[in-house]
């Protein structure tokens, strides 16, 4: 009877605690993170009685926890995933929100400006169109402000949003280490309390819904927790240590974010975080604000070079140049945040073109010209040859043997731009048949000798650098100085000029004013000839020298041009002398302002000058009014020779000139001399700068003409007599070029990707969108995932009433069956008792 009792008494105990153990799953049916208990019991070991083995009941054995580490890891995982959809949705849509607004986004600031520029292109002379204009322009600029501002807001609240989880992540990994500190009074992970590792996955699903961890647990159920691509790398949890994440802005990129793992310890820079609430935030930060930041940045950059571009290519109320309109910012260049509008004038608003042609009233012809201006492209060169075109001074460049082929008898030294300063161009040595031609664009022949038909052919032609169309002249050749051809001071031949010495205080050491000395020209060694000199073979200063017969000495030629000048007034003579062997030809010491010029005649070639010990120079004081073309040809290479050369020497001050302010400093009048023959005249100088024909557009009733980047378009065929006058505009209203030119940015691709200025920003906001939609669909297909992981964490972890309940009857009937065998054990020792 003791052992019925025994088994009885350890059945009720053991049922007892498994109802305590069913009833505490019940009581946390609804509590976070609990995972159900279940309870093991185990027989006692049996009583051996003779030859047999009796039982003796049960005993409680354990408290299990109901747990699969694997469905754990799949719902922190799919946690993490699902985390990162809702900051970015929620991010995106507001970034959306704030791109497509009217009153916010772009567009609308867009489509004003370009309509206030269509409404003054229509009436550039009115001030109220012009306020309008600069309102609107004033009204875009904020609006990229505005959005630049916005843009603002939602990269610093990401930012606190990123910096807030981090600090989370420190504390939880900071739990998660005291956690490990209480596991470790126990070696295995069944003798820890369920409370505690329930505790411990808590947390851990707590930082998944943060940041994607990898986990590794210890026998005793300890946890090492990784942010890294592996366990070994980026950890944060190891034993009873948690090691804290910082948020720093990035030294290459200020706009990005670094993490960095224990900063003021041992640093580790952590991988992107893609995962999590943080890695939404990080990757609408990166994958979509950063983007959509950089594109409106770049949208504004193109904005304003475009629209500056146009506008300074205009002329304003008052005549002048157009300054910029838009400008950033200095701490601001090239951010949509610091543009601003530069102009406050309505005055200054550049509307109209920097041309202006005007039809002479009295034309017989119907014709209406129209002009415009875009930057010719001329074939041949560019520039001087070679090293000529590096001679700035002090520099002075040389190309020792230029060579001049036979079948042409020519060959080009270049260009010689327009706004080149003070120009030398020496020959040196030339042969008896070598001389310097230079020419215009148009082929106005302005220094050398008079071409015949064949050279003509070919050296005016487009490939060598003339204009289409360009026909040969020489009006101007050879011209006295000043040259007539636009007031052009060129000369070909030896030069000497008035010279300035820098003064200085005996006492004082102090600079004066200059001192001006006489021009004084200093030939090289003089070499006796024997030939003579014919008459007109030179000019000095413009007057004829008569001929010289041979033999040629120093002493002759000194006596020669003595002679020729003695007629001269004694202030301004130029005596010719001997120095060391050299010809030397002066003024009067008085004389501190005429130069010495020794050119050559009608029968003059530069071989001729270099007989009186002279180079010749081709010579430019100030600046080249134009283009200049420059040859050198040969036309006595000998029959059996197949080419000849020269060397060339070269200096110039500078290189200043801009043709098209150039044009518009002049005045040009476009003669027709018959229905088809037109002048092009430079009414300032009465300078004959072209004469061509006319040629009508095949592909329209229309005929137009070019002029150094200017083109005139005529609506019909001008008449014998008509004349058409192209000037700078200098009052500013002559038209509305420029403003039409803006208006037609507006459907210009002038985007890197070759939209318009707002299909641009259409387009970002469209791929904003895409990126909604997107993480819309992202979320709801993870939310899915998710729901499947935590079904499956509770079929196996979570509590179930039904179960429990039916556990509890089933326990409930087994403590009262072995209550009521105690009960009989009781009886039946009360029976044994009660016999007598």
């Amino acid at each position: 009877m003791s052992d019925l009792l025994s088994i009885g008494s350890s059945g009720v105990t053991a049922y007892q605690r498994a109802l305590a153990t069913v009833s505490n799953n019940i009581a946390n049916v609804n509590t976070d993170g609990y995972s159900r208990q279940d309870v093991s019991l185990t027989a006692n070991l049996p009583r051996q009685i003779g030859n047999i083995y009796l039982g003796t009941g049960t005993h409680f054995d354990a408290v299990q926890r109901k747990y699969d580490a694997f469905v754990e890891s799949n719902l922190r995982n799919s946690n993490s995933d699902l985390q990162s959809q809702k900051p970015l949705l929620s991010y995106v849509n507001r970034l959306i929100d704030i791109m497509g607004d009217e009153s916010i986004g772009l567009t609308t600031a867009m489509n004003l400006f370009f309509e206030s520029a269509r409404d003054l292109a229509t009436d550039p002379a009115s001030v109220v169109s012009r306020n309008i204009f600069l309102r609107d322009a004033d009204g875009l600029a904020t609006r990229f402000r505005q959005l630049a501002g916005q843009f603002d807001l939602l990269d610093k609240e990401s930012r606190q949003a990123v910096e807030t989880d981090v600090g989370q992540i420190n504390a939880l990994s900071a739990q998660l280490a005291q956690m490990n500190k209480q596991m470790a009074k126990h070696s295995l992970q069944a003798s820890q309390p369920s409370e505690l590792l329930d505790q411990r996955d808590s947390l851990l699903r707590e930082l998944s819904s943060l940041v994607a961890i990898k986990t590794r647990f210890e026998s005793n159920g300890a946890v090492i927790v990784s942010v890294g691509d592996t366990l070994n790398q980026g950890i944060l949890v190891s034993q009873t240590t948690s090691r804290a994440i910082n948020v720093l802005s990035s030294i290459i990129d200020p706009g990005r974010l670094e993490f960095i793992i224990d900063p003021y310890g041992k640093p580790e820079t952590m991988p992107a975080i893609t995962s999590g609430k943080i890695g939404g935030a990080m990757s609408f930060r990166d994958q979509v604000l950063q983007p959509a930041s950089d594109s409106l940045d770049n949208l504004s950059a193109v904005t304003v070079m475009a629209v500056n571009q146009v506008h300074r290519d205009g002329v304003d109320a008052k005549g002048q140049l157009g300054d910029d309109l838009f400008g950033f910012a200095t701490e601001k260049a090239g951010k949509a945040s610091g543009i601003q509008l530069l102009l406050q004038d309505a005055s200054q608003v550049a509307a109209a073109g920097q041309f202006r042609v005007i039809d002479n009233p009295l034309n017989s012809g119907t014709a209406q010209a129209r002009v415009a201006y875009a930057q010719p492209i001329f074939q041949g060169p560019t520039q001087l040859l070679g090293d000529l075109a590096l001679a700035r001074a002090p520099q002075i460049s040389t190309l020792p043997s230029v060579t001049i082929e036979a079948s042409q008898g020519f060959t080009s030294l270049g260009l010689i731009p327009m706004g080149t300063q003070s120009l030398d161009l020496t020959l040196q040595t030339p042969g008896p048949g070598q001389s310097l031609q230079v020419l215009t664009r148009d082929g106005r022949h302005l220094i050398g000798s008079a071409l015949n038909d064949t050279q003509q052919g070919l050296m005016v032609k487009a490939g060598n650098g003339m204009e289409v169309g360009a026909t040969y002249s020489t009006q101007t050749l050879n011209g006295k100085t000043p040259a007539t051809y636009l007031g052009i001071d060129i000369f070909m031949g030896a030069k000497a000029s008035v010279s300035m010495v820098q003064q200085f205080n005996a006492t004082t050491g102090e600079a004066q004013a200059p001192l001006a000395l006489a021009a004084k020209l200093t030939g090289n060694t003089f070499v006796d000839s024997a030939d003579p000199i014919a008459a007109n073979t030179f000019q000095l200063n413009d007057q004829n020298l008569p001929a010289l017969s041979g033999p040629l000495t120093l002493a002759s030629v000194v006596n020669w041009l003595n002679t020729a000048t003695s007629n001269q007034p004694v202030a301004s003579r130029i005596t010719a002398s001997v120095l060391d062997g050299k010809l030397v030809l002066s003024r009067p010491t008085s004389n501190t302002t005429q130069d010495i010029r020794l050119g050559l005649g009608a029968h003059g070639t530069p071989s001729d000058l270099q007989r009186l010990g002279f180079n010749t120079t081709l010579s430019i004081e100030g600046a080249t009014p134009d283009d200049l073309l420059v040859f050198v040809t040969d036309s006595a290479i000998p029959a059996a020779a197949t080419s000849s050369s020269v060397s060339v020497q070269a200096q110039f001050s500078d290189i200043a000139g801009d043709m098209k302010q150039a044009l518009r400093a002049s005045q040009l009048k476009v003669s027709f001399t018959s229905n088809t023959q037109y002048q092009i005249i430079d009414n300032r100088t009465q300078s004959v700068l072209a004469e061509r024909t006319l040629v009508p557009d095949p592909l329209s009733a229309t005929s137009s003409l070019s002029y150094r980047g200017l083109k005139l378009e005529f609506s019909t065929a001008p008449k014998q007599g008509d004349e058409f006058t192209i000037d700078g505009n200098h009052d500013g209203i002559g038209n509305n070029e420029t403003m039409l030119a803006l208006v037609a940015l507006e459907s210009q691709g002038l985007t890197p990707s070759g939209m318009t200025l707002t299909d641009a920003y259409i387009e970002r906001v469209n791929q904003v969108g895409n990126v909604a939609r997107q993480a819309a669909i992202a979320e709801q297909a993870l939310e899915v995932v998710y729901r499947q992981a935590q079904e499956a964490r509770d079929g196996i972890s979570g509590v179930s009433l039904d179960e429990e309940a039916s556990a509890l009857v089933r326990f409930q009937q087994a403590y009262q069956a072995n209550a009521k065998v105690m009960q009989t054990a009781m009886s039946l020792f009360d029976s044994i008792l009660q016999i007598r």
